[in-house]
This record gives structure tokens, C-alpha cells and sequence, in this order.
């Protein structure tokens, strides 16, 4: 039989060459987008099982997890397991891809797992940041353990209505603690005299007393002296520094604040910004990172628990003071108008909280409402307000240290009274000093923050004056103690590696 050859022109085989190249590649493409989409679509929560990081290097090249930490750099630990309890995700959280943010992707945290979604590119990496997640119940069982016996627990009174009277509301005498609402939970706040407050502490070659255990957990406490073991109750060296709180210029509304802003604005939110430290938290700063020499123990401390500037303006609480915080116009702030009323200099009634950031009534504080009055938050005012440590991922972040001030409401929770002179509360010294929250801009034209007195009292003071500061720090809610049962000769002794 004869084979034929059967011939093609070169035409027709090119046309076939591109015909066939084409084909495959369709082919492939479609192959690879239905492998692609399968496999993102099984993978678009991509689980991480209690315990060591199990995930697809195909779809995420690394995920890097911190947890924050008393013994971690700026406060954080690489880990290498999911916590299982007493953390939260942070919003530092993060995926990225090259060194560009996604900014759609999901993280979730819950039940000891973590979730990614919406991961589209390959490539990507993910960092996942846990913040503490503690309740002042912790911090309070390891000080009960360390005292060997439960504190008495009472609710703080509401409204407040004296300074603090052992007789009437603690007659046994024993160590009590009282509850208020704060902005993360409920704190616990030593409110007393120095006999029935056992509240001493050392830490970092200091001496402070804790003002309460926050609702996050963790501890405030407020400078006492400059040794360890220190008994000292009165005199000079309850403070850590003096300083104006504002030397000049001070003729505006904006030097109220702890951070201020620019003179001479026309609307509060640019009279009432965070780009300038006043002459106190310059000083405050200083002291430190030199004179206390406390940067060597900043992993202990917590920067993203706040210390609240309170500038919210109120106009109808105290005659002639209907300004809006601009300028020189005659202002009354929060902090004065929740103790002073218009027909007394300050309220028979006072009404403290520990919430930043608080909605006042804007037809007052009746005796009937109380502390539930602050139950509404302004969440620009709490970013505004509450002073945090930069990067903290919380609050303002506007402070270089975490170390900060005390409140008029924590003066008269723990046993004061504004405009009521006494020496039976724990906070009283026989010395002048800040307390840093405005009072009003004065109709004399200058800014007037609140002192308390060496006689115990706290009244108005004009910011140019140079008086006491007693710096007031957190302690992380995971941090130990080696000893002590919160006495003044015997403290609780904060253990560290320093």
C-alpha cells in the first residue's frame, strides 16, 4: 500500500502553533484560577488552633504573635502559643503585604484561637498583638493573699457628702475597700485615714501609696517619698518635685490642659489639642527619666491605662462662666462643675467619678442620679482626655512616659472634700501640691487648675504658681510582689529584676 505524505503549507502550521500555544495556555490559566479559588476559599478563615501557630505557608509566610508583658520590649513578647486566657486582641494588630497595610483583612480572637479572613494575596503577613485582659478582681486577690485576709468591700457613697469619717462609715475599723465605676470595669478605691489604709508599696527605690486598683486590673499609686520602706506621712518629702503647672504665657483657655495647643483659636477643638506639654508634664517628664531614675522599671508599668485631663466645658453650673473653652472667655470645666454648684462655692453634695471622658447633664446633677449621671462617654473626649503613652494603641497617646496625675475625683473618693479643710484621709501631707484638673479660665483673664492645700482642703489655683507634685504611675496587672501586707512598715514589695 502507498503511504501518502500529507503536506501542510507553512501558513496553516503557524496558524496551529499559535491555535495550540493559545489553547494551553487558556487551559492553564483556568486550571490554576479554579486550584487558586478553591484553595482560598478553604482558607479564607484560616483557624489557629488553641496552642502552637498551625497554618498554610502558601497563604501567609509568617504570622508573628506579641503578648503584651512586664518583661517584653516596649512592653511586648514575641510568643510563639495562642494565650488561652487573660489577654485580648489589640488593635495594633496587623497583615500586610510587602510593606503595603490590608486593610480588610480579619483577626479575630476568641476561645484561645485565633482567625485570619480575607486573605486575597499570597505573601502576606500577619502580626498579632494580645493586650492584658485582666479585672481588678486579680490584682485584688493577690494583695488579699499577700495581707493573709479579704478586704471589706462597701460601695463608694453617692453622692459624697463629707470628707472621709471613720466612725460613720468604717466604726470596726477594718480594712475596707470601695467600688466605683471606672472606664474599664469596676475599681477598687483605698478610701480611709492613714490608721485604717494599708495601702504602702515599694518599687523602683520608691515608696507610693495605691490610690485603687483599676477596673483593667492594674495599680495606681501615687509618689509617697524618695527611699524604700519609707514611713513618712507629712512634710516635703511627699513630693517628688515643684512646678508651675503653666509658666507664661497662660491667657488662654488651651494652657487648662495637662498637653495645650495653639493661643487664640475660634473653636474648642483646635483651642483644646495635645501638641504642647505644659510647664508640669515637662517637669514631670524630667523627673522621670532623671531624678527618679524610673526608666529602668517602665516594662513594669502600663501606658495604655489613663490618667484623665478632664476639659470638658460646662456652662450652666456656676453663674458668669458661660464660656465655650476659647480664648479668654470666662470657662467652667467638669471637674469643678461635679463639685461646686451656683449657689455654694462648693456642693454640701460632691459627685466624683473615675470615668473619663463623661457626658455631664446639662440641667446639673440631681441627688437622685448620682454617679449614674456619667453612665454616657463622649469617645472624642476620651481620646482627648485621657493621657496614654504613645504607641499604647489607646487614649490620646500623646504622653512620652507613662507617668502621670491625680484627679479631683480620686482626691474625694479617697477622703477628701473640696473646699473642706482636714487631715483625716490618707492623701493629706501638710504640703501643697497639684492636682492636675482644670477648674475654669478665671474672668480675670488666667487659667485656674485645683491645689490641695496643707490643710487639707483643695481649693482653686491660678497654673502660675509653683507648688508640690506627687507623680502617680500604673503597675501592670501581671506583676508580682515578693512580699509585705501593704503596711507602713511593712509594704508590698513589687518584684523585679532591676
Amino acid at each position: 500500500m502507498k503511504i501518502e505524505r500529507l503536506e501542510l503549507s507553512n501558513k496553516k502550521v503557524k496558524i496551529a502553533f499559535i491555535v495550540g500555544i493559545v489553547l494551553t495556555a487558556i487551559l492553564f490559566i483556568m486550571v490554576n484560577y479554579l486550584v487558586t479559588k478553591a484553595k482560598y476559599r478553604n482558607t479564607e478563615s484560616l483557624d489557629l488552633v488553641k496552642g502552637t501557630i498551625t497554618y498554610n505557608k502558601a497563604d501567609l509566610n509568617i504570622i508573628a504573635m506579641y503578648q503584651e508583658s512586664s518583661y517584653g520590649t516596649n512592653g511586648y513578647k514575641q510568643i510563639d502559643d495562642v494565650p488561652t486566657e487573660k489577654y485580648t486582641l489589640s488593635n495594633k494588630s496587623y497583615c500586610e503585604v510587602g510593606s503595603q497595610k490590608v486593610e480588610d483583612a480579619q483577626i479575630e480572637y476568641r476561645e484561645g484561637a485565633i482567625y485570619v479572613g480575607n486573605i486575597k494575596k499570597r505573601g502576606t503577613k500577619c502580626y498579632v498583638y494580645f493586650d492584658m485582659d485582666y479585672k481588678a478582681e486579680d490584682m485584688l486577690a493577690k494583695l488579699e493573699a499577700l495581707k493573709g485576709s479579704k478586704y471589706t468591700i462597701d460601695e463608694m457613697p453617692n453622692p459624697i457628702t463629707g470628707m472621709y469619717d471613720e466612725q460613720k462609715e468604717n466604726p470596726e475599723g477594718k480594712e475596707k475597700l470601695y467600688t466605683s465605676p471606672d472606664n474599664y470595669g469596676t475599681s477598687y478605691v483605698f478610701r480611709g485615714n492613714n490608721n485604717d489604709v494599708n495601702n504602702w508599696v515599694t518599687f523602683a527605690n520608691h515608696t507610693w501609696r495605691i490610690i485603687r486598683i483599676n477596673g483593667d486590673g492594674t495599680l495606681r499609686m501615687i509618689y509617697q517619698c524618695a527611699e524604700p520602706n519609707c514611713e513618712i506621712t507629712e512634710g516635703e518629702e511627699t513630693n517628688a518635685l515643684t512646678s508651675a503647672y503653666k509658666s507664661a504665657p497662660y491667657d488662654d483657655n488651651t494652657y487648662v490642659g495637662y498637653y495645650y495647643g495653639e493661643a487664640g483659636q475660634e473653636t474648642y477643638e483646635a483651642t483644646h489639642t495635645n501638641a504642647h506639654p505644659s510647664t508640669i508634664a515637662e517637669a514631670v517628664n524630667n523627673w522621670y527619666t532623671e531624678t527618679g531614675a524610673m526608666t529602668n522599671y517602665t516594662k513594669y508599668l502600663s501606658g495604655s491605662t489613663g490618667w484623665c485631663n478632664d476639659r470638658t466645658v460646662v456652662k450652666n453650673m456656676w453663674g458668669g462662666y458661660e464660656g465655650d473653652g476659647t480664648g479668654q472667655t470666662a470657662t467652667e470645666y467638669a471637674p469643678a462643675a461635679r463639685l461646686i454648684t451656683k449657689d455654694e462655692i462648693f456642693g454640701t453634695k460632691q459627685y466624683p467619678t473615675l470615668k473619663c471622658g463623661v457626658v455631664m447633664p446639662e440641667t446639673g446633677i440631681s441627688e437622685d442620679e448620682g454617679f449614674s449621671s456619667f453612665d454616657k462617654i463622649d469617645p472624642i473626649a476620651l481620646k482627648r482626655d485621657l493621657f496614654t503613652t504613645s504607641g499604647s494603641g489607646k487614649g490620646n497617646e500623646t504622653l512620652l512616659n507613662p507617668v502621670g496625675f491625680i484627679t479631683t475625683d480620686e482626691v474625694v473618693m479617697a477622703g477628701g472634700f473640696g473646699g473642706t479643710a482636714g487631715s483625716n484621709y490618707w492623701l493629706y501631707t501638710n504640703q501643697y501640691y497639684w492636682i492636675v484638673s482644670p477648674q475654669r479660665y478665671d474672668v480675670r483673664g488666667w487659667p485656674v487648675g485645683f491645689c490641695l492645700q496643707s490643710n487639707g482642703s483643695f481649693w482653686g489655683a491660678g497654673i502660675s504658681g509653683s507648688h508640690g507634685v506627687r507623680p502617680v504611675i500604673n503597675l501592670k496587672a501581671d506583676i508580682e510582689f515578693s512580699g509585705g501586707n501593704g503596711k507602713s512598715d511593712n509594704p508590698f514589695v513589687v518584684k523585679t529584676s532591676n
